[in-house]
């Protein structure tokens, strides 16, 4: 049922002198909807429809005594029922002191809705006044701010956290104005530094930057200034006194923020403390310094690499040894790689470094190479060279370290060593045989002149007439025994040539083999000689003298290098070890000229070489077939001389 403004139910019967009041009320309730008006005590006289309907109350309820005072002597009316009761009591002695006092009212509560809701309300009331000033009346209106209320409730709740955020996030946050006045800072600047927004601010008015170190405040005003005048972000970086009088590093850092104009309103800024990564780079610099003249200063030359193998650092004695940096290779417009092996490495060397080098990259094993490198000067010394890769954690390489030594002296050195062992070699193999010589025909030469001379007496006695039969014949037997003393001379001469069979024990032919390529290992570096070395598994023992199998091994190895000394490159090695029957086989291949006459190569005295005795190969096949083994040699394929010789196995003991 629709209700029109006049009825009884929304106006009081008798309006006194609260007509004024009902009138402007109805006129607020035609701007607005919903009016009401009471008299000087509080009773209402006029509530709109729409006031009552959303309440769900009439005039006489708002009216109802609730007790037996007057509203205005503490009693309450029933529209009290319609009011939060965390709300009613502020309002009503707000209201009371307002009829004493014809003063405004205007105040927040909730009043509870026909719905059973509380909503916040916002009610402004004022009185109605004769001539003479004295209130008849009083109208109102209601507004409906439960959004607003609500809204501003969240707004409180997000501000509240917001600055809880702020003061709580590890960092000092702060703010000044366009001009760069200090505005704002928050609770941790004034915890870690002491101060409080008022000290940032110069008696004058302008800022202060006294909680900076001194030597750092010029910089900062100038940066701050610069900032303020251009609008660019601020980035500094400066010692910040603390609350216990130390300085600590910060990086301070600042952004505008500008209205719809593009105007700067004001400056955010944020320090972060950095004392501690200040001093862990000042730290690493310092390792890196020290690393720096570590690598610099060794007396070694120094070279890094990319995976691929490219040169990414040279140290100052390797630049100064080369006479050129990888700056000069850069402009020449050739991979750094390709531009120092060509530059720098002998022409005989140089295809034996790629492949080994080339070897190590592919496969990440260490790489260790003799080889001569072209000085400065043109001229070409020897150098080791070393590398090893550095891997990351999940085990790639990320860079090739490599260390050169300059070995020119050291190797001359061994040269001129080697060549005056030979020379000595050679002149106490000279003296021996001369020695020897002289013993042999020192001890043959007596009973042989012994039996020149009984046979001229035998040959006397022989020839008279009659001839001496008797005296022949005693002479004769003489000659027979000075002739049987030398024969015994010889004997002892040739025994000192037998190799005695005492000193063989069981022995595994492996370490033996793995012995002498240690002992040759030197000279095949020296020689630029690769050795291949296979060796079956579980090889059978064999019994044997030890140092003169190895001796056997050495002779055979170094003839071999020697063989292959006038090869510019390729020079190469193989061993192999390999059961054969009831023996072990034993091989040794070169890529050398090969064997010109492979039936006298083991004869006494037969040498191909220029100072060679030809006693090697023969002492060699003497000793192998004393232990009851064979010496022979072949053509290799596709070159070379390979030779071969086998032992035989040690017979098995029974358990």
């Amino acid at each position: 049922m629709v209700q029109t403004p006049d009825e009884p139910w929304t106006t009081a019967e008798e309006l006194g002198e609260t007509a004024d009041a009902v009138r402007a009320a109805k006129v607020v309730e035609a701007l607005h909807g919903a009016a009401f008006a009471f008299d000087p005590s509080g009773t209402f006289t006029y509530a709109s429809p729409v006031a009552q309907t959303s309440i769900a109350m009439t005039l006489e309820t708002l009216n109802r005594r609730l007790g037996e005072k007057s509203f205005m002597d503490g009693g309450d009316l029933g529209w009290k029922l319609g009011v939060h009761p965390d709300d009613y009591e502020a309002a009503a002695a707000r209201l009371r002191t307002c009829l004493r006092t014809g003063e405004h009212f205007n105040f927040e509560y909730r009043v509870l809705r026909a719905t059973g809701d509380y909503v916040w309300h916002q009610f402004a009331i004022r009185p109605t006044r004769t001539q003479d000033g004295r209130i008849t009346g009083w109208y109102g209106l209601g507004f409906d701010i439960d959004v607003y209320k609500k809204t501003e409730a969240a707004l409180r709740e997000r501000e509240k956290r917001l600055q809880q955020i702020i003061d709580t996030v590890p960092a000092l946050i702060w703010c000044i104005n366009p001009a760069g006045i200090p505005s704002y800072l928050n609770r941790r600047v004034t915890e870690v530094t002491g101060i409080t927004l008022q000290d940032m601010i110069g008696p004058d008015g302008s800022r202060s930057l006294a909680v900076i170190h001194p030597d750092d405040r010029e910089a900062m005003d100038a940066a701050l200034t610069d900032s303020i005048s251009t609008g660019k972000p601020l980035i500094a970086r400066y010692r910040q006194r603390r609350a216990d009088g130390q300085f600590r590093w910060v990086d301070s850092r600042a952004e505008p923020l500008r209205d719809e104009t593009g105007a700067i309103v004001e400056w955010y800024g944020v320090s972060v403390d950095i004392e501690d990564l200040i001093a862990t780079q000042e730290a690493l610099r310092e390792r890196e310094r020290f690393l720096w003249q570590l690598v610099e200063t060794l007396p070694a030359m120094i070279d890094c690499a990319a995976p691929d193998g490219e040169p990414v650092y040279r140290s100052q004695q390797l630049r100064e040894f080369l006479g050129f940096g990888l700056d000069e290779l850069d402009e020449a417009g050739k991979p750094r790689l390709a531009g120092t092996l060509d530059a720098g490495v002998h022409p005989d060397d140089v295809t034996s470094v790629r492949e080994i080098y080339a070897h190590s990259l592919a496969t990440g094993e260490p790489y260790a190479r003799r080889h001569r490198l072209r000085r400065f000067d043109g001229a070409y010394r020897w150098v080791e060279t070393r590398a090893a890769p550095m891997r990351n954690g999940d085990g790639d390489i990320v860079q090739w370290n490599v260390i050169c030594l300059d070995i020119d002296g050291e190797v001359r050195a061994q040269d001129e060593l080697r060549l005056a062992r030979d020379r000595l070699a050679r002149a106490s193999q000279a003296a021996s045989l001369a020695e020897l010589s002289a013993s042999i025909a020192h001890e043959v030469n007596q009973p042989l002149m012994a039996v020149v001379a009984y046979a001229n007496a035998c040959q006397r006695w022989l020839t008279v007439d009659p001839p001496n039969l008797e005296r022949a014949r005693g002479t004769v037997e003489r000659a027979i025994d000075s002739a049987t003393t030398a024969a015994d001379v010889v004997s002892r001469i040739r025994s000192l040539f037998k190799h005695a069979t005492d000193t063989r024990t069981a022995t595994s032919l492996e370490t033996v083999i793995m012995a002498a390529r240690d002992l040759m290992a030197e000279e095949a570096a020296r020689l630029s000689v690769r050795v291949d070395l296979r060796i079956e598994a579980d090889l059978p023992i064999v019994t044997a003298d030890r140092i003169q199998i190895q001796q056997v091994l050495i002779n055979l190895m170094r003839n071999g290098m020697e063989a292959m000394e006038a090869m510019p490159r390729g020079r190469a090695m193989d061993m192999r070890a390999l059961r054969q029957g009831v023996a072990i086989r034993v091989e040794i291949g070169d890529r050398g000229p090969g064997i010109e006459n492979p039936e006298k190569l083991f004869e006494p005295f037969f040498t191909t070489k220029q100072a060679g005795m030809g006693m090697g190969l023969a002492i060699c096949r003497s000793i192998v077939e004393s232990h009851g083994g064979r010496l022979w040699v072949e053509q290799n394929e596709p070159c070379g001389a390979r030779f071969v010789f086998t032992l035989p196995a040690a017979p098995l003991v029974a358990p």
